[in-house]
């Protein structure tokens, strides 16, 4: 029997052999399944079978977890993984620096190479981070081949992805909907979904994807104009996932939560960049919608979906309690930690339009799981409590996406990590030299004065 100090793993580790995770605190967000302490049993790109007394395999590879907190993978369901070079290149910025920085002078500047290593390094540190899902908004396809090199930098990393395909801000679109089809026909399988992505909804755009099949990602917002036109236009159904949802109407809420689209929100990014006092969870509570979690992009602050969880849990905490206190009626109850953890589970799979495959442990999901070292977690009195509340990236010990190994020992599997980290470099110091700037001009540019 191995246990997760053995290196040998990752090479016995095939996608051919059942392997068997034992003696895990599984917390499968399965309400028929519960939380229980035995055995998860892979087969293929599929869990067989979990339980305290699971079958397993007379040929599989057993693993002892010594007690490892076992969780769904956590799904981001909003980010902008073409960015992945420009993190941190100007933490303070305000919403209009950062659409300056990227989008007016960056985002033209890259080639398909520079969109591959952003993806890359989006992916690679999504996976150390226990995210075995994102939801892509890629509003810089300026080509196909921009578009390839993007999917096919995602597909190397072995995250399981929703490529949500759109052009520069300000680019014509006229290449963007014929190369949706031929995308899809070239990549769409579980593990790579293509979607069309507006930033900015077209009706005519909506209507393309759902005569084609195709999902739709959008941002909106009480910025859109004429937002109940799109709202009302019958478009909107599951394969829809509306990104941050701020300033919406409770009449314009139910509206979403009739058609059953997916709503991802952003618990750090709307209140940085000012799009609202925080994320509108208790709105969208209020109207029976189930949201996701995202963490938009990592130009002025790092991407963790465990941190996400907490901010949000936070802010709905806070606006239940302001809700009571202020005498609203019908106000939904303080979140626990199971409700942050589901919104980075299933919340995340409705965003995906993958609900019941991913974000949750049960037979016949999808091998997509992440194993939670106890060691500087401890001690424990709860591990639901310890898997939301205190991990971060150093806890996860293992990640595997679609049954095959993507991390172990706390190290990503097949990664060139310092190598990856100097082609980011490279790829933003030439991107900020074209646009006749540097890291240092760019950090205080996008400087927020404060009196």
């Amino acid at each position: 029997m191995m246990n997760l100090s053995d290196n040998s793993v990752p090479q016995q580790w095939t996608t051919g052999r059942p392997v068997v995770l034992g003696n895990v605190h599984v917390i499968s967000m399965d309400a028929g399944i519960g939380d229980f302490v035995g055995d998860i049993v892979i087969e293929g790109d599929t869990i067989r079978d979990l339980g305290p007394r699971a079958g397993r395999p007379g040929d599989a590879l057993v693993i002892d977890a010594g007690g490892a907190i076992a969780i769904p993978g956590l799904i981001d369901g909003h980010v902008h993984a073409w960015e992945g070079a420009l993190r941190g290149v100007s933490p303070d910025s305000d919403f209009m620096t950062y659409m300056s920085l990227t989008h007016g002078k960056l985002a033209p500047l890259m080639t398909p190479e520079d969109v591959a290593i952003g993806q890359a390094l989006t992916a690679a540190r999504a996976l150390d981070q226990g995210v075995t899902t994102i939801v892509d908004n890629n509003h810089n396809v300026r080509s196909a081949q921009h578009a390839e090199a993007a999917i096919e930098a995602l597909r190397a990393a072995g995250i399981r992805t929703v490529f949500a395909a759109g052009v520069g801000m300000g680019q014509p679109d006229e290449h963007l909907l014929p190369l949706l089809l031929q995308l899809r026909t070239a990549y769409d399988d579980d593990l790579t979904r293509i979607r069309l992505m507006q930033a900015f909804p077209t009706v005519e755009g909506w209507k393309f994807a759902v005569e084609h099949g195709l999902g739709v990602v959008a941002e909106i917002g009480g910025w859109v104009e004429d937002l109940d036109s799109y709202l009302n236009s019958g478009l909107l159904g599951p394969s829809f996932t509306l990104d941050h949802c701020a300033g919406l109407s409770g009449t314009q809420w139910s509206r979403i939560a009739d058609s059953g689209a997916a709503v991802a929100v952003a618990p750090r990014s709307d209140p940085h960049y000012g799009l609202g006092v925080a994320a509108p969870v208790l709105q969208a509570e209020r109207a029976g919608v189930q949201v996701a979690l995202s963490s938009d992009n990592e130009f002025e602050y790092g991407s963790h979906l465990f941190e996400e969880m907490r901010q949000l849990m936070s802010a709905q905490r806070g606006a239940s309690f302001a809700a009571t206190q202020a005498g609203e009626a019908d106000v939904p109850r303080p979140w626990g930690v199971r409700d942050a953890l589901r919104a980075a589970t299933a919340g995340g799979a409705l965003a995906a339009d993958f609900a019941g495959r991913i974000g949750v442990l049960k037979p016949g999901a999808k091998a997509d799981l992440v194993l939670l070292s106890t060691e500087h977690l401890r001690p424990i009195a709860s591990e639901l409590g310890a898997a939301v509340s205190y991990a971060t990236a150093r806890d996860v010990q293992t990640v595997v996406v679609d049954g095959r190994l993507r991390k172990w020992a706390g190290e990503l599997v097949d990664v060139d990590w310092p190598a990856l980290v100097r082609q980011g470099e490279d790829s933003r110091d030439r991107l900020l030299a074209k646009a006749g700037s540097s890291v240092e001009e760019l950090r205080f540019e996008g400087q927020l004065v404060l009196d």
